[in-house]
């Protein structure tokens, strides 16, 4: 609770002076505002609590008592006694040892569950961050081209009352503008929407401040696929299984046990332990095979040996599905970045074209008409470059999410 204080007690500042949202902020605020974080750190902390109480029940049993008493009938004095009993066993098929390798594997499914929680909490935060960083970007651009529209209905209406425009093109345009108006109209919803979906994810109240373009450079830290920690999980469940089935196994062996324990008692003088004696000093082996137990311990031994060939088939699917998904990806990813330049070289030509209009207006060679509408396709390439580059960030971010490799390079 004091880390959220603390971070949202930053973060103001930073709000108030430069009046803008950083991703990097609003990520740390994602994380420590998340209910599902704070379920995996409980979860974490108690698999740890489960692995210390695994290996306190290896520790030997030890019983202290001491005792005062008096017979009034037999004697008036007062009687003081002590003891100490110690005992522990061990068995062939030892509980103790089970539960201390289950408790480990089981916090480290704790640990990685836990990982794994933040990465796709940062990665959610980014790609929602990003979304409204696109709408946000695509509402400026639809602005710009509702008001160029504006003026070129404006000539357009002006040509058609000089006779040059016919009826046809005039009632064009008055729709092309209204197409326009609509996407505005649009665009501000859709920003709406995901600047409140963003904000309820943080369980943030949204301040209305505008969003600061990161400055983002990553690259992919693998490009073969070799482990991710859904991966590891599916590994780790396989040991667990593994060891059920060892247990089943040598629960067809017969029950040996061996124990050993030390008492010590003193009815004369509990404060003087020199002269403490042992009363018990005893070590027993016990060796019993339950003969019509042998039918129930096999059927248990081929539930767990048929529910363990699963997982280790399943672990082998996963492992090539992985490598599939991963050339998918990676697949998406070279289209994208082939699409980058094609948008890059089409806005480089939609600019030059502009620029060309510019001069032509200038010297009466085109109309307001030809210029704005040069305008308007210089905007929308503008707009298709922009989402082909989120969208490369966004594929770059998601094939890390996949491998498990960090979040922008930090979570």
């Amino acid at each position: 609770m004091k880390r959220i204080v603390l971070i949202i007690i930053l973060l103001i500042p930073i709000l108030i002076f430069t009046e803008e949202y950083i991703l990097e902020d609003l990520i740390e605020v994602g994380l420590e505002n998340s209910f599902d974080i704070k379920q995996e750190e409980v979860n974490n902390l108690n698999a740890a609590s489960d692995l210390r109480s695994s290996w306190i029940r290896v520790l030997p049993s030890v019983n202290i008592s001491a005792a005062r008493s008096k017979n009034y009938d037999t004697n008036p004095d007062w009687e003081e006694s002590a003891s100490l009993l110690l005992t522990k066993g061990f068995s062939l098929n030892e509980p103790s040892y089970y539960d201390v390798r289950t408790s480990i594997l089981n916090k480290t499914n704790a640990d990685l569950s836990l990982e794994s929680r933040r990465k796709l909490i940062a990665y959610t935060v980014f790609i929602k961050y990003l979304s409204v960083l696109e709408a946000q970007t695509n509402l400026e651009i639809q602005k710009e081209n509702s008001v160029l529209q504006q003026k070129i209905s404006e000539q357009v209406k002006i040509q058609f009352e000089t006779g040059d425009k016919s009826t046809l093109e005039l009632q064009q345009s008055k729709i092309s503008l209204i197409d326009y108006e609509i996407a505005v109209n649009e665009a501000v919803n859709n920003l709406n929407k995901l600047r409140k979906s963003l904000f309820s994810y943080l369980n943030l109240d949204d301040e209305g401040f505008e969003f600061s373009s990161p400055n983002i450079d990553v690259t992919i830290e693998e490009a073969t696929f070799k482990t991710n920690i859904a991966f590891k999980q599916k590994q780790v469940n396989l040991k667990l299984s593994k060891t059920m089935l060892f247990q089943q196994v040598m629960n067809f062996l017969p029950s040996i046990s061996l124990s050993y324990s030390l008492y010590h008692r003193d009815q004369d003088d509990i404060y003087d332990f020199g002269t403490y004696y042992r009363g018990t000093n005893t070590l027993v082996l016990n060796a019993s095979y339950n003969i019509f137990n042998l039918l129930d311990t096999r059927e248990q031994y081929l539930q767990s040996k048929r529910n363990h060939k699963l997982l280790e088939l399943d672990v082998k699917l996963t492992a090539k599905d992985n490598e599939f998904d991963l050339q998918i990806l990676l697949s998406d990813l070279e289209t994208i970045k082939q699409s980058q330049k094609l948008y890059a070289d089409k806005l480089e030509l939609a600019e030059k074209n502009l620029q060309m209009a510019q001069e032509h207006y200038k010297h009466g060679m085109i109309s307001l008409l030809d210029l704005d509408r040069s305008k308007i396709e210089f905007q929308n390439s503008k707009i298709s470059n922009m989402s082909n580059n989120f969208n490369l960030l966004k594929k770059q971010e998601e094939i890390n999410l996949f491998l498990s490799n960090k979040i922008l390079g930090k979570w």
